[in-house]
């Protein structure tokens, strides 16, 4: 198939029309939940802030927060809606209108610093603008496992840079030195997988006392290459994509990734197109597959969303990931959603996956959601319901209401995954490697359980008011687990081509079933801007059913921290 390739010197044309474009809004951050919050409360999807691929960018993020606070005068938000607005608007200021002023006044500047209540230095002449600010955590973990109890801490420590010149340059730069001691289930995961969940493959590593230390840069740069329509950010971050508190194809869990965004926004358009570098599976316990990898591999994904009205937004996309000898291939900056799955069809060697996804907003405070993913499908197998294992896919349902039984402030969310076994896994095609599986530094590119599994998920959240947020969650999973040399389909570094028991009778939780239940509570009280405290608990429970026995685990952690201009470092996401 004839290849078009997007030209690098369109690009540069392009640039000398380049207008306002920001950086991006921290992932972890609270931004998302209120413009979902917000918009789901007012009924309608914004046009020009389409929320499946994340992280947002500042600008739209500071226009969505004005349009709120002026939507605040006809119809009203609670006190505490209204403190989040103003917070994540001073947070974005220097994308306000008019000249990018949107900051709050501090009431008690000390001297020259906090003049705004969210930056310790500030400077904004119109044309240009710089922040800075520190980054600290201090968390202390108390843990029991099976009567058996320890102490652990994280501790962080870095800074965090803004800076915008006119209207044609965003830049948002942070780094952070983190020591960390994981909790038990975290740090099994890690020695089994040779890495660090949610970290930099470069780490040291204390054996003694089960410390990781290790350097996080994370930020990127943007630019717009044609006025209003067309925007381009570059960055090593992290990257998430779909409405719900998964990711199926591309999360936030396994490590920030060097990227590549091209954004195009046309009416009630926007148009995706990523490019990232990866970690390859490297040197991985027990899986010799992993021992001669190549450093990194690189995946493409386009993202196309539409409000279809103002209540319905759908969106398609598709994902590849690869390896080549020679570094990218150039033909995958081709812009034209789902041409590689036509190619696939005619014998490309990659890893695609195409996928749908929706929501709707069904009344003023309740959202639905969903998604929809499939690697491969034969109709005449999967209507057969023979457990054909080529008939690869994976489904997400979700619902959110806001202000729940008129209770202001008390959020829920409700959210089902599944993904069938093998759907993730690749071959080795010779090289003695595989590259095209969806991992990233040795885990999983999306959900963190990766494949093989169901599970279900129930969040409530209440601000009691603007200082005071509590958190409670509820997650039950059932995976299946690899025995006896077998490949079940639910270890994604595994080739699907070798060792599997049977083309047919695969179920979705495949082999010896791994139950696990987990249950958190959390309260954060908000001391200053973007200061917190937070203190919680979690308990959580393992059941591993094999063949001739059932062995349980229980254990439960209690935790208490200080943070500045950090998200909290929580364990609750497997």
């Amino acid at each position: 198939m004839k290849k078009i390739v997007l030209c690098p010197a369109l690009l540069l044309l392009t640039a000398g029309m380049a207008h306002a474009q920001s950086a991006y809004e921290a992932i972890d951050g609270d931004a998302y939940d209120l413009v979902n919050r917000l918009t789901t409360l007012s009924g309608a999807f914004p046009e020009d802030l389409h929320t499946t691929v994340q992280p947002l960018d500042k600008k739209s993020v500071a226009g969505f927060m004005e349009q709120a606070a002026q939507y605040n005068t006809r119809a009203g938000w609670t006190q505490t809606d209204n403190a989040n607005i103003g917070l994540a608007l001073s947070n974005a200021g220097e994308w306000a209108t008019p000249d990018g002023f949107g900051a709050i006044d501090s009431r008690r500047p000390a001297g020259p610093f906090y003049q705004k209540i969210t930056d310790l230095a500030y400077y904004n002449n119109r044309d240009f603008f710089i922040s800075a600010n520190p980054v600290l955590g201090v968390q202390g973990i108390y843990e029991s496992v099976e009567d058996q109890a320890d102490f652990k801490y994280n501790l962080a420590a870095g800074a965090k840079i803004r800076a915008k010149y006119k209207h044609y340059v965003g830049l948002d730069l942070n780094v952070h030195y983190i020591q960390e001691q994981p909790v038990s289930y975290y740090q099994a995961i890690n020695l089994g997988r040779n890495t660090l969940i949610g970290a930099p493959r470069n780490y040291t590593y204390n054996s003694a006392n089960q410390t990781y230390g290790y350097v996080l840069p994370t930020g990127n740069i943007s630019a717009s290459l044609l006025k209003d329509y067309i925007s381009i950010n570059l960055g090593y971050d992290y990257f998430k994509l779909g409405d719900g508190y998964r990711g199926l194809v591309l999360s936030d869990f396994s490590a920030p990734v060097a990227y590549a965004n091209i954004r195009t926004r046309v009416w009630k358009l926007q148009y995706d197109n990523l490019y990232l570098k990866l970690n390859a599976d490297t040197d991985i316990p027990g899986n010799p597959l992993s021992n001669a990898q190549p450093n990194y591999k690189f995946a493409t994904a386009h993202q196309l969303s539409v409000n279809l009205t103002k209540w319905l937004n759908v969106g398609v996309y598709e994902m590849v990931v690869f390896n080549r000898s020679n570094g990218f291939e150039m033909g995958y900056l081709n812009p034209v959603i789902f041409y590689r799955a036509i190619e696939r069809g005619l014998g490309s060697p990659d890893k695609v996956t195409i996928g749908i996804n929706a929501k709707a907003i069904a009344t003023k405070g309740l959202r639905l959601y969903g998604q929809f993913l499939l690697n491969e499908f034969t109709a005449k197998e999967f209507f057969a319901g023979n457990g054909y294992m080529h008939n690869k896919w994976g489904a997400q349902l979700g619902l959110n209401y806001y202000d729940a039984f008129t209770i202001p402030n008390l959020d829920l969310q409700l959210e089902g995954n599944v993904v069938r076994p093998y759907t993730f896994q690749h071959i080795d095609r010779g090289e003695g490697y595989i590259a095209a599986n969806f991992t990233n530094n040795n885990l999983p590119l999306g959900h963190p359980l990766g494949a093989g599994f169901r599970e279900a998920i129930f969040i409530a959240k209440y601000r009691p008011n603007k200082r005071i947020t509590l958190e409670a969650k509820a997650l039950f999973y059932q995976h299946g687990v690899d025995t006896g040399g077998l490949n079940l389909g639910n270890d994604l570094s595994k080739d699907y081509s070798r060792n599997y028991p049977n083309d047919h009778g695969i179920k979705m939780v495949n082999g010896p079933k791994l139950t696990r239940l987990l249950g958190s509570l959390h309260a954060s009280y908000l001391i200053a801007p973007n200061l917190f405290f937070d203190l919680g608990g979690v308990y959580g429970n393992f059941t591993y059913d094999a063949a001739l026995s059932a062995n349980n685990s229980s254990h439960y952690h209690i935790f208490s921290g200080i943070r500045l201009n950090l998200a909290h470092r929580g364990y609750t996401k497997i």
